[in-house]
């Protein structure tokens, strides 16, 4: 919870012009995100309104992202007639991939404006998240969130579950 706290703050002190009744929330893999993006959606809120959210489902590393990608422009050709500006919002951004692709096909299809942020950020992940609550290297140590549960797309020491 420090965490999201954190990150309330940091958006709260950007310069990022966000209302909501402009801007939405983009929660990027909502299987771990979720928890994340509702913090903030009300800890953002202002005057007396709380942001809009959508979900961006993500692949699993074992998974494609064609699929996913097509889902998300299909998606996202609706949102962008409704919403000036967007915040991606991750728990954790490890190798950087998806926001990399949502951000290029954001970026392809609109010119709206759009922030990014990650509770956790992997320092050598390809994409660097404009804000970020606490950076962790992922050759010293793994990312686990408390609410996570082991699962079949991830390979747990060495093993899959």
């Amino acid at each position: 919870m420090a965490l999201i706290q954190e990150m309330i703050y940091k958006v709260k002190m950007s310069d990022w012009d966000i209302h909501p009744s402009k801007t939405c929330l983009l929660c990027v893999s909502p299987d771990y995100s979720s928890i994340v993006t509702q913090h903030l959606c009300h800890g953002l809120s202002m005057d007396n309104e709380c942001f809009h959210v959508e979900s961006v489902n993500v692949p699993f590393p074992d998974e494609g992202v064609d699929p996913y990608k097509d889902i998300f422009m299909l998606n996202y050709a609706d949102w962008v007639l409704e919403w000036d500006n967007f915040i991606l919002c991750e728990a954790g951004v490890i190798r950087g991939g998806n926001y990399t692709w949502i951000t290029e096909a954001m970026e392809k299809f609109s010119d709206k404006n759009y922030h990014t942020l990650s509770l956790c950020e992997n320092i050598h992940s390809k994409f660097k998240s404009e804000l970020v609550s606490e950076y962790y290297d992922d050759d010293t140590e793994d990312l686990h969130f408390w609410w996570e549960q082991p699962n079949k797309h991830w390979s747990y020491n060495g093993q899959s579950s």
